[in-house]
């Protein structure tokens, strides 16, 4: 890698072992910061799978499910939600032989346990929640 690697101008001795790249951590995490900032994550991807390194991408959220693992490990599953049909979801994100989980309802819909939660935990009336619909409030 050595000869591949980007120069870095003023690179001096200050960063020719572990122990000064250590005591210099932070000017060397800014200068790593502009030169990493010159290329895509995918460029940089291009080049260092050129030379012997262990690497790999920083996934989003957005790039994960395209990815075949967490479909293969369940952690991304197909449900078919009751009014708008099949959607992928989050699944149970680990596995019991004797107790396998799976996704058994979906999320409320806005606003679906509102009056639920204020009868219940709230201790309002139908008479105060009726005020609130009224109001405009809920």
């Amino acid at each position: 890698m050595q000869g591949n690697r980007p120069r870095v101008s003023g690179e001096g001795s200050r960063f020719e072992s572990a122990e000064k790249r250590s005591e210099n951590a932070e000017e060397l995490v800014c200068i790593l910061d502009e030169v990493f900032a010159t290329k895509t994550r995918d460029e940089w991807f291009e080049i260092f799978s050129t030379v012997d390194l262990i690497l790999d991408r920083l996934q989003d959220y957005s790039d994960l499910i395209n990815d075949p693992q967490p479909w293969a490990n369940d952690y991304l599953v197909e449900y078919e939600h009751p009014t708008i049909g099949p959607i992928k979801i989050v699944g149970v994100p680990f596995q019991l032989s004797e107790t396998p989980g799976q996704p058994r309802a979906p999320a409320p819909e806005f606003g679906q346990h509102t009056e639920a939660v204020l009868l219940e935990i709230g201790g309002y009336t139908w008479e105060k929640i009726e005020k609130l619909k009224d109001e405009e409030v809920i």
